[in-house]
């Protein structure tokens, strides 16, 4: 209903020297043209999303403009291959180098189709994920365990304990919609990392991360990081204490799509 009163107000209110044209789109949803064309459009200028088409109303002199800028938007989707890294030790200098990891995807008509490695060494903790996704499509990979967590409680008359084992998921991955901007990608990601807490008392640590970046095609960029410390004490002749800080970065790479 609100497209219909949008129309009618374009169709019987333009504005002096306006014109108002319909636009076919093939490729990609008008109402995702429409929201990409909006920051882009001048006061008194409005795009409206119809089936299969755009209904715009702008000043004749900037109509063709508009066209342009539409038959740029509406291409064929592309299937795009991102990576993510969440690790203790590995910098951004490391991954340019080769440092990282690489991997192949199968091919094939996939929607979102992942693999997920994970490494334990000197050089620390490392999580490696990649993605193959549609362009503008919401993907999603998760992979982890369930971890046994112990349980002890007292209840009854007289009291007695009883024990037994629950299991809770630990899992690291990362949500994301790409969107391609030339050779740059445009990108909503919110990458996670889950792993079982050091006291082994069932706390399950959570690292997270969301945010909207514009990155380089090809090119590892480094989104964020969270910092941990914590301190053990042993007993015995004498008392001994160690204190450990561990700095959790989170990389990602989007491998340059066609024609970049």
């Amino acid at each position: 209903m609100t497209k219909i009163w949008m129309l009618a107000l374009l169709l019987w209110f333009p504005p002096l020297q306006a014109a108002t044209v319909t636009i076919p789109v093939s490729h990609r949803p008008p109402a995702e043209l429409a929201h990409i064309l909006a920051p882009l459009l001048e006061r008194d200028e409005a795009v409206v999303p119809v089936p299969d088409a755009l209904v715009v109303k702008a000043p004749e002199g900037r109509i063709g403009e508009i066209r342009r800028l539409v038959k740029q938007l509406d291409r064929p989707l592309r299937t795009l291959t991102i990576r993510v890294i969440q690790s203790d030790r590995l910098t951004l200098d490391e991954l340019e180098a080769g440092g990282g990891f690489s991997a192949t995807l199968p091919e094939g008509p996939i929607r979102a189709r992942g693999h997920v490695y994970r490494t334990e060494s000197d050089r620390g903790v490392a999580e490696a994920q990649h993605l193959k996704v549609l362009e503008g499509q919401p993907a999603f990979i998760a992979v982890g365990e369930e971890r046994p967590v112990p349980r002890i409680w007292v209840g009854g008359w007289p009291p007695a304990v009883t024990g037994g084992i629950d299991y809770k998921p630990v899992t690291s991955g990362f949500r994301v919609v790409p969107r391609v901007v030339g050779c740059r990608v445009r990108l909503e990601i919110a990458p996670w990392s889950q792993r079982a807490g050091d006291l082994g008392d069932g706390r399950i640590e959570v690292r997270s991360a969301a945010t909207v970046v514009e990155v380089p095609a090809g090119r590892w960029v480094e989104l964020g990081g969270s910092d941990r410390a914590g301190t053990a004490a042993g007993g015995g002749i004498g008392l001994r204490q160690t204190t450990e800080r561990r700095h959790r970065r989170i990389f990602l790479r989007v491998d340059p799509p066609a024609g970049c």
